[in-house]
């Protein structure tokens, strides 16, 4: 590959990160919360109850941290966290009534921000858009040897189907 493109595609990726780094400092995009209590939150609501180990398989952090992001929202009363009776070592998260409120409120505004962000590219592009970024993303799970959501991967590359 050419040194040319792979240094005009590092340039724009970090254009990329700059104005994402930028949206994600404005507190509409999080709610109050840190990026990382967002990112826990987002992930607990989509799945209604979850281990703390999923939640770190999930999103690819190491225990003690997301054991530390876990009691912060515990502690500001947007998680509620119980053992399970068979192990207590098994700590299963959701959200409280307040959680839902605030995954509202994320939802709201960066569904709103990235409307106007897609109504900015035409129409038959949105798809062709979508499906390239999620070729890159997919790419820089397997560069990294993280697969992250199972579900976005392709047909032809999820478990055991290698091209």
């Amino acid at each position: 590959m050419k040194r040319s493109f792979v240094r005009e595609f590092r340039n724009t990726l970090r254009r990329f990160e700059r104005l994402i780094a930028g949206r994600l400092r404005e507190s509409s995009c999080c709610s109050g919360v840190t990026l990382p209590q967002c990112h826990a939150l987002l992930e607990i609501e989509a799945r209604g109850r979850v281990s703390l180990i999923e939640l770190v398989q999930r999103l690819v952090l190491d225990k003690s941290t997301l054991s530390r992001t876990a009691d912060g929202l515990v502690n500001i009363g947007l998680v509620s966290r119980t053992f399970s009776v068979r192990d207590r070592r098994s700590i299963q998260l959701a959200l409280s009534h307040q959680g839902q409120e605030i995954c509202g409120r994320i939802n709201s505004s960066n569904d709103h921000f990235f409307s106007r962000v897609l109504g900015r590219i035409p129409a038959v592009k949105r798809q062709q858009v979508m499906d390239a970024f999620q070729e890159l993303v997919n790419a820089l799970a397997m560069e990294t040897h993280w697969t992250g959501d199972e579900g976005c991967r392709p047909a032809s590359r999820k478990k055991g189907k290698e091209e």
